[in-house]
């Protein structure tokens, strides 16, 4: 009786995943698709599991982006209070299961590029049905922007892990043009493992549905940098200093994406150089407003 109740209680999750699902008109057939995916899943495990415990296929991709967070991920047992204030373990939200599916389909990009055709195989390797990369567009926008966002993220715990070391008297501060350049290096090393296919992603990421998102994507990774940079300004510098930043970043994207140099060491050189003007063109700006004040 207890496993029938198990079983009921998720086929109606499911069920109610899709109410919101329909309303949400870039994924038509969602909802069945959701629900057969859980309606199956639970029947597996049903199969397979003694009553009231939670099967997770351990599937790692291999990128270095998010690798950390994969495995707690993999290995965690989320649990859930329902409406009755019962808690029952097992349960995953639509956010989550698009979340793993996205995260393992990264291992496929090289292979298959930023398609529908990579999250089918992601999901594959999580045991779901391929039926479910109809959870996401068929341009690969959903995909692309998961990837920037775990880049950003990791960027982030990297600076804020050296900011703690140098607090903690650890670490030796740098000076403000080779933090941004090892910043900006390191997040564009993350492109290395997909860098065949990154073109592809950066047409996506410039169709015009996905601009606004990859503009936040962008502003937020700067802002990130300036930040840790130490940067406290508060006038119209604080809005050039990452527009500097931001178009350095991009420029030097593409010339990562041409470069055959072993190591990418033109990228590099490039990247430093720009880091230079810009620090020479702020240097340049500072002097010329003190000379007004002045006169």
């Amino acid at each position: 009786m207890a496993a029938a109740a198990g079983l009921l209680r998720r086929a109606g999750w499911g069920l109610l995943c899709c109410q919101a699902v329909i309303r949400r008109p870039l994924y038509p057939t969602q909802c069945a698709i959701h629900a057969a995916a859980v309606l199956r899943r639970t029947s597996d495990e049903q199969k397979q599991q003694p009553s009231g415990t939670f099967s997770t296929q351990e599937h790692l991709a291999s990128q270095p982006v998010g690798e950390h967070h994969d495995q707690e991920h993999l290995h965690s047992r989320p649990s859930y209070t329902d409406q009755g204030g019962e808690e029952s373990e097992g349960y995953e939200t639509e956010e989550q299961l698009q979340h793993r599916i996205l995260t393992a389909s990264l291992e496929f990009v090289p292979a298959h590029g930023w398609t529908a055709d990579a999250i089918a195989e992601g999901a594959k390797s999580l045991g779901l049905s391929v039926a479910a990369a109809g959870l996401f567009q068929n341009d690969g926008s959903e995909l692309v922007l998961h990837f920037v966002s775990q880049c950003n993220s990791k960027l982030s715990e990297l600076l804020e892990e050296q900011h703690k070391l140098v607090q903690l008297g650890q670490g030796e501060k740098k000076k403000t043009d080779q933090f941004l350049k090892d910043a900006l290096e390191a997040r564009l090393r993350m492109l290395i493992p997909y860098i065949e296919k990154w073109p592809q992603a950066i047409s996506v990421l410039l169709l015009p549905h996905n601009i606004p998102a990859s503009l936040n994507l962008l502003t937020s990774m700067v802002d990130d940098m300036w930040h840790y940079a130490g940067d406290q300004s508060t006038d119209i510098n604080w809005y050039t200093r990452r527009a500097v930043l931001a178009g350095i970043y991009n420029t030097t994207e593409l010339v990562m994406i041409q470069d055959s140099s072993p190591d990418f060491a033109e990228t590099w050189s490039f990247l430093e150089n720009r880091i230079a003007d810009a620090m020479n063109m702020g240097h340049t700006a500072k002097q010329v407003m003190q000379t007004h004040w002045i006169d």
